[in-house]
């Protein structure tokens, strides 16, 4: 049997309004952030849900 295709579907890339590194989880966030502080020296980072598209970004502003 074969399946007939109705031709090419314009599928555009899931692009976040904010255009940050997107974090799914928290988790992934903080994995991240371990990640910087045993290879960079510098500023704190911290992780924070955006209002904008919901996942997680990192920051290194102080609230």
């Amino acid at each position: 049997m074969r399946y007939k295709t109705t031709g090419k579907k314009n599928i555009q890339p899931f692009e976040p309004p904010c255009r940050k590194t997107i974090y799914h989880t928290r988790e992934d966030a903080e994995d991240m952030i371990r990640h910087i502080a045993e290879t960079r020296t510098g500023r704190m980072i911290t992780a924070y849900r955006c209002e904008a598209c919901g996942f997680w970004h990192l920051t290194s502003k102080q609230k």
